[in-house]
């Protein structure tokens, strides 16, 4: 694809370490493409982005050290501006650029707290500028298809959506930056766990599937949960929630950094007429009782970015072009909101952890007893950690 300069978007990039790099290979991929300009970026730590700092100027990018300092001298020179960076910072920065004239792709989650996702809604509609949140297998070809699939109800009336996934965390997880594993980080609220985190995509394509409009995601309210930690942090690293839309359908979510087990994310839905399953970078299909499935690749996580990305830069012009948007990202922060508004977390009884040979290393994975069996059991039945007959969940 080839373009003039003056056609091609100025985007603006918000950090480039960490996920950052995520952003930074996607520009770089659109770069070659020839389908923006990247005219400003900000990095607060050069010494240790040498080689991205080297690459910047090679593009003709100002470097800034600070993103009010760059908003302030390019506004109304950036058409788009890119923000990967930690949770807290998601609504200051993204209503900082549209207050500057851009459009904004942010990192999931769009913020942890509703006050804030009401304070961007009202920013984008000031500003006219639209906010397209980082969502990433939301914008998967797959992902639509399926999504497509249950607004034709093709599985009937949707009754019930569980998504279940273990991903093994190292205590080096929780010390990689201030704000991992925190619920607030200087008075704003960040609430990091594995739902509003690692696997806050599928937390919000249950609830995208979970809603029979084309282009909404539903509204849930906890029926129960239980919030576990065994790492030393504020939040929780292991959790099961029950919770129901107003139209009554249900849905369970479980996930934990806290096992050794890596179960990758699944969500399963089922209809009134058969069932429905989207499984992480392998396949989502459909089938009905005695009919043919009916299936679609998923693509790797890069390629689910990589369509993020053209959704976006196609939305520049197209305002058709489907991206999820505050007011759907904000179902999400609803739900992790009202998480943790009422419901307490607690330890791990200490014994029931295993943390391998080396405990006190930054490597060490900790494993709770029994907990892929007791979780698998949970997603089964729809039910919570709390078993009749298990002992392990004695807490503290």
């Amino acid at each position: 694809m080839s373009s003039s300069s003056s056609t091609r978007p100025r985007v603006a990039l918000i950090g480039v370490s960490g996920y950052g790099q995520v952003y930074v290979q996607l520009v770089k991929e659109s770069l070659a493409q020839q389908r923006l300009q990247l005219v400003a970026a900000v990095v607060i730590n050069p010494d240790d982005e040498v080689e991205t700092m080297a690459w910047l100027r090679e593009q003709g990018c100002r470097i800034y050290a600070d993103y009010q300092v760059m908003l302030q001298e390019e506004a109304g020179a950036i058409d788009l501006c890119l923000v990967p960076t930690g949770i807290h910072w998601h609504a200051c920065m993204t209503i900082a650029a549209l207050e500057a004239g851009a459009n904004v792709m942010v990192e999931k989650p769009l913020c942890a707290s509703m006050e804030e996702a009401e304070a961007i809604q009202a920013a984008e509609r000031k500003h006219g500028r639209f906010v397209a949140v980082g969502f990433q297998d939301f914008y998967e070809p797959g992902t639509q298809w399926l999504k497509q699939q249950l607004v034709n109800r093709e599985i009937g009336d949707i009754k019930s959506v569980r998504f279940l996934g273990l991903w093994p965390r190292a205590r080096q997880y929780f010390l990689r930056n201030n704000w991992a594993g925190r619920l607030a980080s200087n008075g704003t609220p960040v609430l990091d766990s594995p739902l509003n985190n690692a696997f806050a995509h599928f937390v919000m394509l249950s609830l995208f599937f979970a809603d029979p409009r084309e282009c909404d995601a539903a509204s849930v309210e906890i029926v129960e949960a239980e919030l576990y930690r065994t790492h030393a942090i504020e939040s929780f690293d292991t959790g099961v929630v029950r919770s129901r839309t107003p139209e009554g359908i249900e849905l369970w979510f479980g996930a934990s950094h806290a096992s050794r087990t890596t179960i990758e994310p699944v969500i399963e839905i089922r209809g009134s007429k058969g069932v429905a399953c989207w499984r992480y970078e392998e396949e989502a299909w459909w089938q009905c009782e005695g009919g043919e499935k009916q299936s679609r690749r998923l693509l790797p996580v890069h390629g689910a970015r990589q369509h993020m990305m053209d959704a976006v830069l196609r939305r520049m012009t197209d305002p058709t072009a489907r991206v999820c948007s505050p007011a759907v990202a904000a179902r999400h922060t609803a739900f992790i909101s009202a998480l943790h508004a009422g419901t307490p977390i607690s330890d791990f009884d200490p014994h029931l952890i295993d943390w391998g040979d080396n405990p006190a290393d930054v490597t060490a994975v900790p494993a709770v007893r029994e907990l892929e069996f007791a979780m698998r059991t949970a997603h089964a039945e729809g039910s919570t950690l709390t078993p009749r007959d298990a002992a392990w969940v004695e807490s503290s």
